[in-house]
């Protein structure tokens, strides 16, 4: 059964609109995954200053891992790791292990000065809470300053699974982020 599981998970899809049909019904399965998400969030949450400090405190980390994460894009990477695999694939491993190591620590920096700066930026960015609201906005937002990092690899990642044509895994990734949200809203909250 594990066996199987695996291979459906590591299969290639070799054709463009396989590839384009799987990843699209991903993208509308992890649409209504984000609606029943937005939908708990409501529900357990109310609409109130506390469902406002999460949405707040998620723009910050999330205008970091779409502006540094663009820089390691998914399409950009795919053609230079298809031309250095011609070549040979030790220049692939070191180009990839030279790609994480520049976005960790470009991405670690701009994380860790975002970090200290956050109770200057929130009041600035994000007016109108009150103090005991903005301490909440400025953990919450630390706390998700791991996001960036961590969707970063995971981008990564999605562009090596794509230039060997395995999509279920990059396609799925939506599927399992929203899971696994709406799995801690209703099992640890």
């Amino acid at each position: 059964m594990v066996k199987k599981v695996f291979n459906i998970l590591g299969r290639e899809i070799s054709g463009l609109h396989q590839a384009a049909f799987l990843l699209g019904v991903f993208a509308l399965l992890s649409q209504v995954l984000a609606l029943l998400r937005d939908r708990l969030f409501a529900h357990f949450f109310g609409a109130g200053a506390t469902l406002d400090i999460y949405y707040a405190a998620f723009r910050i980390p999330d205008l970091i891992y779409a502006g540094i994460a663009s820089l390691v894009s998914v399409t950009v990477l795919i053609p230079f790791i298809v031309e250095r695999l011609k070549v040979d694939k030790e220049a692939v491993r070191q180009f990839l292990g030279g790609v994480l190591s520049v976005f960790l620590v470009f991405i670690g920096v701009v994380s860790a000065v975002v970090f200290f700066a956050l109770p200057l930026l929130a009041p600035v960015v994000f007016p109108g809470f009150g103090a005991e609201a903005q301490r909440e906005l400025v953990l919450l937002s630390r706390i998700l300053l791991l996001s960036p990092i961590l969707l970063g690899v995971s981008n990564l990642f999605g562009s090596i699974t794509q230039t060997f044509k395995k999509f279920f895994i990059y396609a799925a990734a939506p599927l399992l982020y929203n899971l696994g949200i709406i799995a801690g809203i209703l099992f640890f909250y």
